[in-house]
């Protein structure tokens, strides 16, 4: 069982104006236009009127700053658009606090920073604000780290947001994904993945998000191992694979453009006949075509006999499933593996992706690996792609597909078949 642990505040922005910012912000960040950086400035011993007094003049105090503004009267959010790094971000961050220190009363201060601590504006909100309650304790932890910035006028300690979903995200322990089961509080978005040659969508990864009691959409930073932890990951597994297949076929349905739906199961999970049978059997009673389904195996272990396992898949591909190896270059992958198991696809894992913006030899190590797949007659999809350097060099290499937030984040399934719908004529 998992220790119970105390939910961050999930901040909400106090006004439309500010979100719509967020977003604009994040979109040209996602362009390359400009840098992001979000900041949560906790400072709840002070009036509303005060906090609301420094919000509506900070953006025109400091030039960085795109917008601020009041959050929940207890403390002050705000943006910027040229904070590249996380350095920067908190040498900002203590700029501003050392200036309003005079003003308000800070408890702790906290920074996110685009695309590292996360890549969507609630995740990057929360994160923050997490980060600034933290700051505000005066306590380590493991979600946030100590920033070397620290103003010594008003003695306001500051973190940044630790990278990993894990960090901007609510923890889901045993007994939150008991409840979110039996109260059907999990939801499936999709990930478009692109064909780097055309631009086309070909396919959509299922992603699991959390829909808490007040409505609010989220992505819980630890469901998987909470599940495997507690036996309900196969109850999780089907219910995704169930969810997918019927909204795949619901596309269909509607005459949009066929493509492949993905859908993320461990390798332990398909190693044991139960589980295979039951796959197809949830295939073959959705309605949708097997071929536009495709089971993405996660290399969370090392499997003791490659060839059993490929005569335990035998049943899912006898009947049209396609199979793909999900995180490519993170765990027990190895080209003599890859030769063993009836897999048509790899999934470069994002760590590869990010490394062209940190190290000379990126483009190397991520040739290298686009070049084993293709080699063994495999499609080759990058992860996690958010910028344009990152998309023109994966063309550059001859990569097939690719997905992340440079073309789009996981959708609801009425905006993933709008965006089906507009990929008839791209």
């Amino acid at each position: 069982m998992f220790e119970r642990r105390k939910k961050p505040r999930r901040p909400l922005p106090g006004s439309l104006l500010f979100h719509d910012h967020l977003v604009a912000s994040l979109q040209a960040a996602q362009r390359g236009d400009a840098g992001l950086a979000v900041f949560y400035f906790a400072a709840d011993g002070n009036s509303a009127q005060e906090i609301q007094g420094i919000a509506a003049g900070l953006a025109s105090q400091f030039g960085n700053l795109r917008a601020a503004c009041c959050v929940d009267h207890t403390a002050v959010a705000a943006i910027a658009d040229h904070c590249f790094v996380k350095d920067d971000a908190l040498a900002f961050a203590a700029q501003i606090v050392d200036e309003l220190c005079g003003s308000l009363n800070f408890s702790g201060a906290g920074v996110a920073v685009y695309p590292e601590t996360a890549q969507d504006p609630d995740g990057l909100l929360s994160a923050a604000a997490t980060a600034a309650e933290l700051a505000g304790k005066g306590v380590q932890h493991k979600f946030a780290r100590p920033s070397p910035a620290r103003t010594e006028a008003a003695a306001v300690d500051i973190l940044a947001a630790e990278v990993g979903a894990a960090a901007n995200h609510p923890l889901m322990d045993a007994e939150d994904l008991e409840v979110a089961l039996q109260k059907g509080q999990l939801r499936l978005h999709y990930q478009p993945q692109i064909a780097v040659s055309s631009g086309q969508v070909i396919g959509a990864e299922a992603l699991v998000r959390f829909c808490g009691d007040s409505g609010t959409l989220e992505l819980p930073g630890n469901i998987i191992p909470a599940a495997e932890a507690t036996g309900t990951i196969t109850r999780i597994g089907e219910w995704v694979l169930e969810t997918a297949c019927a909204q795949a076929a619901d596309w269909a349905n509607q005459g949009l453009p066929s493509v492949s739906c993905a859908v993320n199961l461990s390798l332990a999970q398909v190693q044991q006949k139960s589980h295979v049978d039951r796959i197809v059997e949830i295939v073959a009673e959705s309605g949708v075509k097997p071929c536009q389904i495709e089971i993405e195996l996660t290399e969370t272990s090392d499997p003791s006999d490659p060839e059993e396992v490929s005569e335990r898949l035998k049943p899912i591909l006898d009947l049209g499933i396609n199979l793909a190896l999900d995180d490519l270059g993170t765990g027990y992958a190895t080209l003599s593996l890859l030769r063993r198991l009836p897999v048509g696809k790899v999934k470069i894992d994002r760590s590869f992706v990010a490394g062209l913006m940190d190290a000379d030899d990126g483009v190397e190590d991520l040739r290298a690996i686009v070049e084993m797949g293709q080699g063994l007659g495999l499609t080759v999809l990058a992860e996690g792609v958010e910028r344009a350097e990152q998309y023109a060099t994966l063309r550059a290499l001859g990569c097939d597909s690719y997905q992340g937030y440079f073309f789009s984040p996981a959708l609801p399934a009425a905006e993933m078949a709008a965006l089906l719908e507009r990929n008839r004529s791209i």
